[in-house]
């Protein structure tokens, strides 16, 4: 029997045009001189973001950044050559609160464009992914495959205090366990707190992600000593590889809830937990976390979920029932032009029908740039430290 086709997300394009100006002359002027690009101009509540890219062989030079770059529409985010020199650049205005990951790809002579792919969707999205950061880039992040990407964060973008190291702040313990199923485990121990104490528990998705690339503990551990959370005992799920994450997070619906259900017995199992029980996950993390917060508020008191893949499923059979007791946290980026909509209409079924709601549209993409930030602010929220 042949395994079923994965779904693949609608390929639409943008409903607005990309918002491309011509770059400002005194732009390209300093742009050698300037120690950070892309160079960005406030316009009150937008800014012109002059992204910028040096090389001298090139034929083409596309810049992918989240969400602005249409995959129907790759000429609008090509960059134009400054006649005569290796500096290439375009100009967009964008709102003054956005935030995205961005990469540069380059036509060698000769050569084919790597974003040019014959074989369909799976292979386009690879090569975009596969990007050069921008080397005088002001922040990295990376992509769920691991890829460092640039990121720009314009003046309003949310803040993200808690991403990075500090010194002094006591740490908790993050252990690596073989859990259900067989899967990579990740179990975060909070500093100050013993053992035998119970404790909130946070189940993550994509934990392979979170427990390496993106540092999920360090995000914690400065919850915890501002006060922000209450010290939390945190189960960073591995996804078990791509089959196995879809089948269990984006297909079959009654799974994702079972999953919870079986991680919450391990768990219980070898830690101390109360019964505050959030689930935490994005894209395909972030529509399993709702699920299983509508389907089972006996096992989940909050989620937080940031760009849930609603294309696959926009759970307006699990609302009716909805229990007033669990908090949703609801989170999607504004430029994710087919999610956009789906979670605005998600978010009036849940008010409508009394849930606890929390729904914050954020200035991005489809992105890590906002989501190792947004659980922070999810977190907050649902643990009833912030709302």
């Amino acid at each position: 029997m042949s395994t079923p086709a994965r779904p693949q997300p609608p390929k639409v394009p943008r409903p607005t045009p990309v918002p491309r100006v011509p770059t400002p002359p005194d732009v390209l002027a300093r742009a050698a001189t300037a120690q950070r690009w892309p160079v960005i101009e406030p316009l009150g509540d937008t800014c012109l973001v002059t992204f910028l890219w040096e090389d001298a062989l090139a034929e083409q030079v596309l810049l992918w950044a989240n969400r602005l770059t249409d995959e129907t529409d790759l000429a609008a985010t090509l960059l134009e050559r400054v006649p005569g020199s290796d500096l290439w650049h375009g100009t967009f205005e964008m709102g003054s609160d956005w935030r995205v990951s961005y990469a540069f790809l380059t036509q060698e002579p000769g050569r084919t464009p790597p974003w040019y792919a014959p074989s369909g969707q799976v292979a386009l999205r690879a090569a975009l992914d596969r990007g050069q950061p921008d080397p005088r880039g002001r922040d990295v992040s990376s992509n769920r495959a691991g890829f460092i990407q640039s990121v720009v964060s314009l003046p309003d973008a949310p803040p993200q205090p808690w991403l990075q190291l500090r010194p002094g702040v006591p740490r908790g313990r993050l252990t690596h366990h073989v859990g259900p199923g067989g899967r990579d485990t990740w179990i975060y121990d909070p500093p100050g707190v013993s053992d035998d104490t119970p404790a909130p528990v946070v189940i993550v998705f994509d934990g392979d992600v979170w427990s390496t690339q993106h540092s999920l503990p360090t995000t914690l551990d400065n919850l915890i000593v501002d006060g922000a959370i209450p010290g939390v005992r945190a189960v960073l799920l591995g996804a078990g590889g791509v089959s196995t994450r879809w089948s269990e997070l984006g297909v079959d619906s009654p799974a994702s809830a079972r999953l919870v259900a079986e991680v919450l017995d391990w768990a219980t199992d070898r830690l101390a937990v109360s019964n505050e029980r959030v689930v935490v996950g994005q894209s395909l993390g972030g529509l399993a976390a709702l699920r299983a917060g509508l389907s089972r508020p006996d096992l989940v008191s909050g989620v937080v979920s940031h760009s849930a893949s609603l294309w696959i499923d926009d759970l307006a059979g699990l609302v009716t029932g909805v229990a007033h007791t669990t908090r949703f946290y609801l989170s999607h980026g504004t430029q994710e032009w087919v999610l956009d909509p789906l979670h605005r209409t998600l978010a009036r079924q849940l008010d409508a029908a009394g849930a606890t709601l929390s729904a914050v549209p954020v200035n991005g993409g489809h992105d890590y740039a906002w989501w190792r930030g947004g659980i922070a602010d999810g977190l907050r929220w649902v643990l009833g430290r912030d709302g």
